[in-house]
Formats: C-alpha cells, sequence, structure tokens
C-alpha cells in the first residue's frame, strides 16, 4: 500500500471512527510534536524540514495546496513568532499512525504523523478557518 493510500485510509478513520480513550502518545512523538511547533513559529526551517516527510503536503485554509519545499521556501521570508500553545487537542493513534487535531489562534489543524527512518515527522497538514 502507498504512503499516499496510509494516508488516505488515516484521514478517513480520524473521521469516521471516534476513540473513546486517548492515545498513549510515545515520549519521542510527543518531543518532536513541541519541536516541529517551536520550529514553524521561529521559522527554524533546518528543523522543520527534519521532523517533516519528503513528500509533506500542506492544505491552507483558502484552500492552496503546498509541497514541502514550496512551505520551506516560505520560511525565507516569514519572521519568528512567540510560539502559541495549542488548544483543544487531540492525539490519537490509528495503527502506526498519530492524527494530531487542535486549535490554533483562528485556525483547526490536523497533522498526520508518521513514524519512519528518520523518527516521527509530519506528512500531511490541513489547515481550516475556526468558527468565532
Amino acid at each position: 500500500m502507498s504512503r499516499a493510500h496510509i494516508l488516505r485510509f488515516a484521514f478517513t478513520l480520524s473521521c469516521l471512527v471516534p476513540s473513546s480513550m486517548a492515545a498513549q502518545v510515545p515520549v519521542e512523538l510527543q518531543e518532536a510534536i513541541r519541536a516541529r511547533d517551536e520550529a514553524t513559529a521561529k521559522a527554524d526551517a533546518a528543523t522543520w524540514d527534519r521532523l517533516t516527510t519528503d513528500d509533506f503536503t500542506v492544505v491552507i485554509a483558502d484552500g492552496t495546496l503546498m509541497t514541502k519545499a514550496e512551505r520551506l521556501a516560505q520560511f525565507k521570508t516569514q519572521k519568528a513568532l512567540t510560539p502559541v500553545p495549542a488548544q483543544h487537542e487531540q492525539i490519537q493513534r490509528y495503527g502506526d499512525v498519530f492524527v494530531r487535531r487542535y486549535r490554533n489562534a483562528d485556525a483547526w489543524i490536523l497533522a498526520i504523523w508518521v513514524k519512519d527512518g528518520g523518527g516521527w515527522r509530519v506528512a500531511a497538514v490541513q489547515v481550516t478557518t475556526a468558527k468565532k
């Protein structure tokens, strides 16, 4: 099964199969999440790159699809920000994949975390504008 099929399956599960129990989140994944959030806020391209799969894609709130290379290019023009703590965070395990849902300021973010030879890394992100 290709990585794209696995990601679609994980996303479908995240929408259709609610979990009544909190996921047992590995310590290494917790650290990777913290480090990537901080790297995103601080425009730390090297750390963000290390914690992101090569075939990463993100769909931002306006519907624009960006590849890893396109998102990395944005870091060159992005100013560092103070990290904003995630609100309403949920992390659920589906087999070998973890799905993280959270609100950050005015957006809901869904991130798919996978473990590969590079450790825990984000494979896909969906950003949706949050209703007030």
